[in-house]
């Protein structure tokens, strides 16, 4: 399908679908993209923002507001066109989003001396990674340096659920293939329940500093988080969150109607120095998505990771299996060794779980499938695609919560 969309209008459009900008400019998430035969005509600098191929692939489950700089014209493939195409005669970036971006850049810019920047996203469900998105792309149009770090264990942006990652934004933002995680830390649950709700904030701090110590140049940060927020448990894990990472801003999808989330934002505003941007009007054009298209997203990040992963066989011998756990009056997250005998009583069989180092360092994630204690023949049976010279490295095996089949499929839970 060949379509035409006028100068300031928007073409929303929902995944699966391919789209091919033949002429124009349009920009998405603050990124322009230009045909492949205009670029000659613009600089060097420039062309590093524009998509390589002209080409976008809208995935399912998610929506792209493909806002039109000039006049457009796109070549579209898709399997429902009526439903996944919407044009509004707007640019469906509010003007609020638009000023809070001005202001935190003079921000950045006047305060190098506090740099990186820590900018965190808060809200239920209303744009927070998008609004990320808008930011990151900006940003790099002005030359500037950072990195995102990605703390949502259910809908992860840059890697697979269950974990939390930091990357440098070396290239605009449109879907998780733009950025890759430098530093992985290992949750292994979809949701911060239990203590996981003070390891997330403690791991995440971990992460902001490897990466300040790798990137001293770096002028922010961005910090996705999760929508857990309705509960008494909610308001304490994202009151330790904020306490524990320290955002010089956060902004707000503020919703007056959520108590939880008021009582937030008025300890987050104990500390003076802290900006808070609170974007109060609802974006009519936002994409929400249900349960079954989080699950479905959430099923085939697994099974893309999974795709080349293989049955493999370890000795058993001196690897220990460990939890991690919170030390409240330590403040620090400490390992605990699971009995074996123990852990072999349980439904253990798919449980998600990650390869360490005897310093914890994570080699690789795996599913573990059986546990053979006999003294004659002990080994255990992993998921994986760990390579050989990587598996004598093996000392611990961390156990995650979450029960998956081979297909990313989710089996169950296991409680330890």
């Amino acid at each position: 399908m060949i379509r035409e969309v006028e100068k300031g209008h928007t073409l929303l459009v929902k995944g699966p679908t391919r789209v091919t900008l033949l002429n124009g400019k349009l920009e998405i998430f603050g990124k322009l993209i230009t045909p492949p035969k205009e670029r000659t005509k613009e600089g060097e600098e420039e062309r590093e923002y524009h998509e390589e191929k002209g080409v976008l692939i809208i995935p399912a489950g998610t929506s792209y507001p493909l806002y039109c700089v000039e006049k457009c014209k796109f070549e579209i493939f898709s399997s429902n066109l009526d439903e996944n195409l919407m044009e509004v005669d707007e640019n469906t970036i509010s003007d609020s989003w638009i000023e809070i971006k001005d202001k935190i850049l003079s921000f950045i810019k006047k305060n190098t001396d506090k740099k990186p920047i820590k900018i965190m996203v808060l809200g239920i469900s209303s744009g927070k990674t998008t609004i990320l998105k808008y930011l990151a792309n900006n940003f790099l149009r002005e030359g500037l340096k950072g990195g995102y770090l990605d703390t949502d264990l259910g809908q992860q942006f840059i890697y697979i659920p269950t974990t939390i990652n930091i990357g440098e934004i070396s290239e605009p933002l449109v879907s998780g293939d733009n950025i890759h995680p430098e530093e992985t830390i290992f949750i292994g649950a979809t949701f911060p329940k239990g203590n996981f709700k003070f390891i997330l904030p403690k791991e995440s701090k971990n992460l902001i500093e490897k990466f300040k110590q790798n990137h001293e140049d770096a002028d922010f940060i961005l910090i996705d988080t999760d929508g857990w927020i309705k509960t008494e448990n909610g308001i304490i894990y994202k009151n330790f969150f904020i306490k524990t990472v320290d955002p010089d801003i956060i902004i707000v999808f503020y919703d007056e109607t959520v108590e939880e989330l008021i009582k937030i934002v008025e300890e987050a505003s104990q500390k003076k120095e802290r900006k808070i941007f609170k974007i109060t009007e609802l974006n009519k054009y936002y994409f929400e998505k249900n349960k079954d298209e989080r699950r479905f997203i959430r099923q085939s990040l697994f099974s893309k990771h999974f795709a080349s992963f293989r049955k493999i066989v370890l000795p058993l011998d001196d690897i220990k299996f460990v939890k991690k756990e919170y030390d409240k009056e330590k403040d620090e997250i400490i390992e605990i060794e699971l009995d074996l005998e123990e852990l072999i009583k349980l439904p253990y069989h798919y449980v998600i779980t990650a390869l360490l180092t005897e310093n914890s360092e994570l080699i690789n994630m795996a599913l573990l499938f059986n546990i053979n204690a006999e003294p004659e023949k002990s080994y255990i049976l992993i998921y994986s695609d760990i390579p050989y010279k990587e598996q004598v490295k093996i000392k611990k095996i961390l156990i995650g919560s979450l029960r998956l089949s081979t297909k990313g499929n989710h089996q169950g839970y296991l409680y330890l």
